[in-house]
């Protein structure tokens, strides 16, 4: 099956991995980026990186967590107050032009 470019731009992100990561030198990057470029198949893609391992998964770093909610019908009144505070500007704005 072909290779799209998308395709040819995955493996070579993965091979800029790899050399970051220190399991490629600057030759070798140089070199499977060259050919990554030229590949045109699948499978010539999958030759560039089949010996490369699988780098770990990079830690997500954690979200803090959310302050629990206050309460809900205070929100809403919030909500409304800002909802009337932003009518009565709108009208006073058309009143005074």
């Amino acid at each position: 099956m072909r290779a799209s470019h998308a395709d040819r731009e995955r493996v070579i992100d993965a091979l800029k991995a790899a050399f970051v990561q220190g399991r490629l030198t600057r030759a070798q990057l140089d070199t499977r980026v060259g050919q990554a470029l030229a590949a045109r198949t699948h499978a010539e893609l999958a030759a560039v990186t089949a010996d490369i391992p699988a780098a770990p998964d990079i830690a997500q770093p954690i979200k803090p967590a959310r302050p629990p909610s206050g309460n809900g019908a205070a929100k809403r009144a919030v909500k409304s107050g800002v909802g009337a505070i932003t009518v009565i500007i709108v009208a006073l704005s058309g009143v005074t032009s």
